[in-house]
């Protein structure tokens, strides 16, 4: 038996080009909100010092139409922890964890946490929508 996001995404590719951009076009929105919320997050939480962490805060499509996640950090994120050191650490954790010299000012997985339940409806009565009119 296959994965099961491969027995979704074998549906999906059965469904009328219509729907799937309907189906494809929730899930985005979806996604694409999350990200707001996470910015937003940061901005409330005074995190913005060059707005970089805010800025690195994407949607990206993963291996298919349904598949997408957002993400924070990155290279735009990404420094020498001291100059010359070679060892690279991804600012964007140091606030969502917290460090030895700051407290943790979680921004991402909170907001996420806070947001899936709403975000999971959502997608599945668009589901509930494309099955009854398929």
């Amino acid at each position: 038996m296959g994965e099961p996001d491969d027995e979704v995404q074998s549906w999906f590719d059965q469904l009328s080009y219509k729907l799937k951009r309907e189906l494809a076009a929730t899930i985005k929105e979806e996604a694409d909100g999350l990200a707001g919320a996470i910015q937003r997050a940061i901005v409330e939480e005074d995190l913005v010092l060059t707005g970089e962490l805010r800025d690195s805060v994407k949607v990206r499509r993963k291996r298919n139409e349904l598949e997408l996640e957002v993400t924070a950090g990155g290279p735009a994120t990404t420094r020498e922890i001291t100059k010359g050191s070679g060892v690279e650490f991804d600012y964007a954790l140091a606030p969502e964890f917290g460090t030895v010299h700051q407290a943790a000012q979680p921004y991402f997985y909170s907001t996420a946490r806070r947001l899936l339940p709403d975000i999971q409806q959502t997608i599945e009565d668009k589901v509930e929508d494309v099955i009854s009119r398929n």
